[in-house]
């Protein structure tokens, strides 16, 4: 035999069970775990050495398992639809089951084996993808309105204090000062949109997010003692590459959001980590989540959240998070929120590391 040739003898099986990229589970009949692999322990939260031998549901999703039993009764293979189930610890994830029996030499069916694919990884780039494509658009969008607006604005306040300055009767003035006033506030909003223009990625420099949270953090405990601050960092997180105002401009917006949301006492608990499930443009990257203890969004909100001026607040102009989802995909990242009425939201900033 070649030096070069493949021995099947020196092959390591539990190696390449535990290289699969999916996940892994061997159950016998009556659903006791006989083995999984590495990807299995990560998904499920558990180690091999606590699940073998023990019952699948101590960890396994009912989900999961009737994809197992129909694989069993049916005698074939079972493509599961997507799934998404709540682990024991209250983790939500999103994954796809497919089960095959397990035959003997007899022909009866022994056991099931489950591959398991988790599709956040996948989820989360085909998200990110849109959200480049939309926010782009939307700058366009709204940087041309901007302009556009911008002059006859102006001719619009002026002839209003031209019309006060020459009218003699009460409702005239009135109605000049109203248009004055509608004026500047639009004024303000365009003065807003100015911080959609382009800022040049070269004059990115190297920065602490904790910094940034941790300033914007003390400044809201000194304005609102109803709040506790939870703070949850990674201390080995390596810098980001950023447009510093930009990205606290963000922050502040995303932990003032949180602790509105909150009626009385409550809580915002901001946590970092690493992302090792996917990268951002090949890049490794980070989180930053912002969790409120608030009343939450309603579902059908959700999917707008983001849209220029749309807000369920009672005075807003529903530019805050329109601005924060264009700046964040301008820093190559994505942003997501996540809610549930009567439990809170937690918004989800995803940021490449440095380097």
């Amino acid at each position: 035999m070649a030096k070069n040739e493949a021995n099947p003898k020196n092959v390591n099986f539990q190696e390449i069970f535990d290289s699969l990229p999916e996940s892994i589970i061997i159950l016998d009949t009556g659903f006791t775990v006989l083995d999984m692999n590495d990807n299995a322990e990560t998904v499920f939260r558990i180690s091999r050495k606590k699940a073998r031998g023990r019952a699948s549901n101590i960890f396994m999703p009912e989900e999961v398992e009737n994809v197992a039993h129909m694989a069993i009764e049916e005698e074939r293979t079972i493509i599961g639809d997507e799934l998404n189930p709540v682990l024991r610890n209250g983790e939500k994830i999103s994954i796809q089951s497919v089960a095959s029996p397990i035959f003997d030499k007899k022909g009866d069916i022994s056991g099931v084996i489950l591959q398991i694919k988790d599709l956040v990884g996948t989820k989360f780039l085909s998200s990110k993808s849109i959200q480049e494509i939309s926010a782009s658009k939307f700058e366009n969008l709204i940087l041309g309105l901007a302009h556009e607006l911008k002059n006859p604005l102006s001719g619009i306040r002026g002839a209003a204090q031209l019309l006060a300055s020459d009218a003699r009767d009460k409702e005239t003035i009135e109605c000049a000062g109203i248009i004055t006033k509608e004026a500047d506030r639009l004024r303000e909003l365009l003065d807003t949109l100015k911080q959609l223009e382009p800022f040049a990625e070269e004059e990115f420099e190297s920065l602490d997010i904790h910094e940034i949270l941790m300033e914007i953090i003390y400044l809201e405990s000194m304005s609102d003692k109803h709040i506790t601050y939870k703070q949850n960092y990674d201390v080995t997180l390596p810098p980001v590459r950023g447009d510093t105002n930009s990205l606290k401009q963000v922050f502040l917006n995303l932990i003032k959001n949180a602790s509105q949301a909150i009626d009385g006492n409550g809580e915002v608990e901001i946590t970092t980590r690493w992302i090792t499930e996917h990268k951002l443009k090949g890049q490794n990257s980070m989180s930053v989540e912002i969790k409120d203890s608030g009343t939450g969004i309603p579902e059908d909100s959700l999917d707008k959240i983001f849209n220029p001026f749309y807000t369920t607040k009672k005075e807003g102009s529903g530019l805050g998070l329109f601005l924060a989802y264009q700046i964040i995909a301008k820093h190559d990242g994505a942003i997501f929120v996540e809610s549930e009425l009567g439990q809170g939201t937690v918004f989800k900033i995803y940021l490449p590391i440095a380097g």
